[in-house]
C-alpha cells in the first residue's frame, strides 16, 4: 500500500500541472515583488476608469430620465410664479432632449426672448426602426399643447415652428415674436399682443383672436379658416396668400393691410374696415411692371420708376394692369364694411361678396379701379404757433418734396393740447392720409394719434421722437437733429468766440472782470426743449474745468409763447452784469433777439443760440452789426423733405408701415463767417442729403 502511495506521488502525469502552477504562482509572485507601487495604481486607475466610463455609458438612459423629471417637477413648482429662472432652465433642458410638455402651466409667467428650437428625437429603444426612421425626418417641433399661458410675456421670443394646438395665449404679450410655422390651431389669441410678430405659414384653424393686435404681424400664407378675429386690429399687416375661409372678421380693422392672394371664401366682414388695403397685385409685382412699362417707351427718360410713378397710355401715378384677381371674396358677407380707398383688380372681384351693395364704397370707386392710377395724397403738417420759423422750414422742405398728386396742407394749432387733439380728429374725418407732427408728452394727444393710426393715417414725428416702446407701435418714422449735442455745440462755438473776441468786442469793454456773465432764454418746459439747456450746461462745466475761460449763469427765463418778450426784456433790464444770452429754441432765440433790439442794446448784448435758418434770420447772422452771433440750424428744410419722401414710400407700398424708421438728421452750427454755407443752404443745396 506504500509503495502504491509512492508511486503516486512519483508519477511524471500528477506532478507535471503541479509544477506548471507553482512555476506561474512563483512568477506572480516576482512580478509583484518587483513591480513599483507606482506602476500598480496606474494599473488599477486605469481598470476604475475604464469601468466607470462603461458605467457611464449604461446609466445615461436612466440619468436623463432623472433630468427630465426634475425639469417637469421644477415647471410644476414654479407654475404660478411670474419671474422665474428656473422655469427657463427647465423648458430649454426639454428642449435640449427633444422631450414634449403639454399642458405647461406658465399664466403671467416672464418668459421673453426665450427660444424654444424645433429638434431631432433621439430613439429611446434602439431597437425600434420606427424611431431610428424618424431621426432621419429632419427636427420636429416641440409640443406644448394645451399650456395655459394667459398673459404671459413671450416678447421677442423665438417660438418658430412651435406646436400650441389648444392652448391658452389670451391676453399674451407675443410682440416681435417668431411664430413662423407655429401650429396655433384652436388657440385662444384673445386681445394677445401680436404687433410685429411673424406668423408666415402659421395654423390658426378655429383659433380665436378677437380683440388683438396685430399692427404690422407677419402673416402671409397663415391659415385662419374658421377663426374668429372679431374688433381685431392688424393695421399694416402682411396677410399675403392668407386663408379666410368662414372666418369671423366682424369690426376688425384691417387698414392699409396687404391682402394680395388672400382667400376669403364665406367669410365675414360685416363693419370690418378695409381701408386703403391691397387686394390688388403685389408690390413688387407693380414696381416690376413699371418699369418694364418703362422699357416699352424709348422716348421718355427717366432713371427708375417706382410704384408711385408710372409712364404708360393712362398717364403718370399709373398702377399697371393686373391680369386675374387672386384675393377672393366669393361670398364673402361685406354689408357695413368700410372699403374707401382700397385697391381692387378688378369691379366683379368685389361683386362676387355677398351684400357689396351695402359695403361703404368711394362714390366714383368703379371708375378708379378702371383707371388704374395711384389715389392723391394728402400730407398735413401740424404748426403750432410758438414755433413758426422751424415749421414753416419743415413745410418748405416737405412742398420741395411734394408733386402734382401729393397735396401738402399747413394747418395751424392754438396753444394747448385740446387744440391739437381737435385738429388730429378733425383730419382723421377729412381723410388725411399721414400728419407730421412735434408731439408733446401727453396720454391725451397719444390718444389721439393712436385713433389716427387706427384710421390708416401714416404718423411721422419731427424735432421730437417718442418712446422706442411707443412709437414702433404708433408711427412710421421720427426725423430728429441730436438736440443734446446742439446743446453741447453750442457752447463750444461759444468757447471758440470768447477766445477770438476777448478784450476785443464791445461788451468786454464795460466789464474787465475775468469770469464772463451769461443768461439763458430757454424752453426747456417742453420735454423736447429740455436736451438743449442739458447738452449747454454740460458744455459750460466742460469749459470751466478744462480752460482758462470762466463761464457764469446770472440769469435765466423760461418762454413758452410770444408775450414772454415781456420776462425776457424784464431780466435784461434788472440784471447789469449780462454779457451773454443763449437762445435753447427757435422761439427763445427769436426773442432774445427781438428783446435786446427793442431795447436797442444791440452793441451791449452778443446772442448764441437754437434757431433755425430762413432768409431774415440768415441775413441778420451775416451782418457784422447784428447781436446774433451762432445759430444752431436744426435742418428744418431737409427734415420736411424726407419725411414727405418715407411718408409717400409707405403708403404707395414701396417702403414696410410697421417698420419704425428713426434718424438724426445733422444740424448746421453757422457763425457770422458762413455766409457761403448759408446762402447755400437757403438755396435748397446741400451735399450731406
Amino acid at each position: 500500500m506504500k509503495k502504491e502511495k509512492q508511486s503516486l506521488l512519483t508519477n511524471d502525469k500528477l506532478q507535471k500541472p503541479i509544477v506548471i502552477v507553482d512555476t506561474k504562482v512563483s512568477d506572480f509572485t516576482d512580478w509583484l515583488e518587483n513591480i513599483s507601487l507606482v506602476k500598480l495604481a496606474a494599473v488599477l486607475g486605469e481598470t476604475a476608469i475604464l469601468f466607470a466610463v462603461i458605467s457611464f455609458i449604461l446609466t445615461i438612459p436612466s440619468r436623463r430620465l432623472q433630468k427630465i423629471q426634475d425639469a417637469r417637477k421644477v415647471l410644476h413648482e414654479e407654475s404660478s410664479n411670474q419671474y422665474s429662472d428656473g422655469r427657463i432652465t427647465a423648458l430649454k433642458l426639454l428642449n435640449k432632449y427633444c422631450v414634449d410638455n403639454p399642458g405647461l402651466q406658465a399664466k403671467e409667467a416672464n418668459l421673453s426672448k426665450i427660444t424654444i428650437k424645433s429638434c431631432r428625437h433621439f430613439p429611446e429603444n434602439k431597437f425600434s426602426p420606427k424611431q431610428w426612421a424618424s431621426m432621419f425626418r429632419g427636427p420636429t417641433p416641440m409640443k406644448l399643447s394645451h399650456a395655459n399661458l394667459k398673459k404671459a410675456d413671450l416678447s421677442g421670443a423665438n417660438l418658430a415652428g412651435i406646436n400650441l394646438q389648444d392652448s391658452d395665449l389670451s391676453g399674451a404679450n407675443l410682440n416681435d415674436a417668431n411664430l413662423k410655422g407655429a401650429d396655433l390651431t384652436n388657440a385662444n389669441l384673445t386681445g394677445a399682443n401680436l404687433a410685429r410678430a411673424d406668423l408666415e405659414g402659421a395654423k390658426l384653424i378655429g383659433s380665436k383672436l378677437d380683440q388683438s393686435f396685430l399692427y404690422g404681424a407677419k402673416l402671409n400664407g397663415a391659415d385662419f379658416s374658421g377663426a374668429s378675429l372679431k374688433e381685431t386690429k392688424a393695421m399694416w399687416a402682411d396677410f399675403q396668400n392668407a386663408k379666410f375661409n368662414h372666418a369671423n372678421l366682424q369690426s376688425a380693422n384691417f387698414n392699409r393691410t396687404q391682402l394680395h392672394g388672400a382667400d376669403f371664401y364665406q367669410a365675414n366682414l360685416q363693419k370690418a374696415s378695409l381701408r386703403f388695403a391691397n387686394l390688388r397685385t403685389k408690390n413688387e409685382d407693380s414696381i416690376t411692371q413699371l418699369n418694364q412699362q418703362q422699357e416699352r417707351l424709348p422716348d421718355v427718360r427717366i432713371p427708375f420708376i417706382t410704384s408711385s410713378l408710372s409712364i404708360s397710355g393712362k398717364g403718370f401715378d399709373a398702377i399697371p394692369d393686373c391680369v386675374n384677381p387672386k384675393t377672393i371674396l366669393v361670398e364673402a358677407e361685406l354689408t357695413g364694411a368700410d372699403l374707401r380707398g382700397a385697391q381692387f383688380c378688378s369691379v366683379f372681384q368685389l361683386k362676387r361678396a355677398k351684400n357689396w351693395e351695402k359695403a361703404i364704397t368711394a362714390p366714383n370707386w368703379k371708375q378708379q379701379i378702371k383707371q388704374s392710377r395711384q389715389p392723391r395724397l394728402r400730407i398735413a403738417l401740424l404748426k403750432p404757433k410758438s414755433n413758426p420759423s422751424l415749421f414753416n422750414a419743415y413745410e418748405l422742405g416737405m412742398r420741395r418734396a411734394a408733386n402734382r398728386r401729393i397735396e401738402i396742407w399747413g394747418v395751424d394749432i392754438g396753444a394747448g393740447i385740446d387744440s391739437e387733439v381737435r385738429k388730429i380728429r378733425e383730419l382723421i374725418n377729412k381723410d388725411i392720409d399721414a400728419i407730421i407732427l412735434t408731439p408733446a408728452n401727453s396720454k391725451k394727444l397719444r390718444q389721439a394719434l393712436e385713433e389716427a393710426r387706427d384710421a390708416g393715417v401714416a404718423i411721422i414725428t419731427v424735432d421730437y421722437c417718442l418712446d422706442d416702446g411707443i412709437a414702433k407701435n404708433l408711427a412710421i418714422a421720427c426725423y430728429n437733429t441730436n438736440s443734446l449735442e446742439m446743446g453741447r455745440d453750442s457752447g463750444k462755438e461759444l468757447k471758440q468766440w470768447i477766445q477770438k473776441n476777448r478784450g476785443k468786442h464791445p461788451i468786454f469793454e464795460d466789464n474787465q472782470q475775468q469770469t464772463i456773465h451769461i443768461a439763458l432764454v430757454d424752453g426747456a418746459s417742453h420735454d423736447g426743449y429740455y436736451p438743449y439747456l442739458e447738452g449747454f450746461l454740460k458744455s459750460i462745466d466742460e469749459i470751466n474745468k478744462s480752460s482758462d475761460i470762466s463761464l457764469k449763469i446770472v440769469d435765466s427765463v423760461g418762454v413758452t409763447q410770444g408775450n414772454d418778450i415781456n420776462k425776457v426784456k424784464e431780466m435784461l433790464q434788472e440784471n447789469g452784469e449780462i454779457q451773454i444770452i443763449w437762445g435753447g429754441s427757435n422761439l427763445a432765440t427769436e426773442l432774445a433777439i427781438k428783446g435786446v433790439e427793442d431795447l436797442g442794446w444791440e452793441k451791449k448784448f452778443v446772442i448764441f443760440g437754437i434757431l433755425d435758418l430762413s432768409r431774415d434770420k440768415g441775413k441778420k447772422l451775416t451782418d457784422g452789426n447784428s447781436p446774433l452771433q451762432l445759430i444752431i440750424d436744426q435742418a428744418g428744410i431737409k427734415i420736411g423733405r424726407k419725411a414727405v419722401k418715407t411718408a409717400v414710400e409707405v403708403l404707395r407700398g414701396e417702403r414696410s408701415g410697421e417698420k419704425y424708421y428713426k434718424k438724426d438728421v445733422p444740424y448746421n452750427p453757422l457763425t457770422q463767417d458762413d455766409e457761403d454755407k448759408v446762402r447755400e443752404l437757403l438755396n435748397g443745396v446741400d451735399s450731406s442729403d
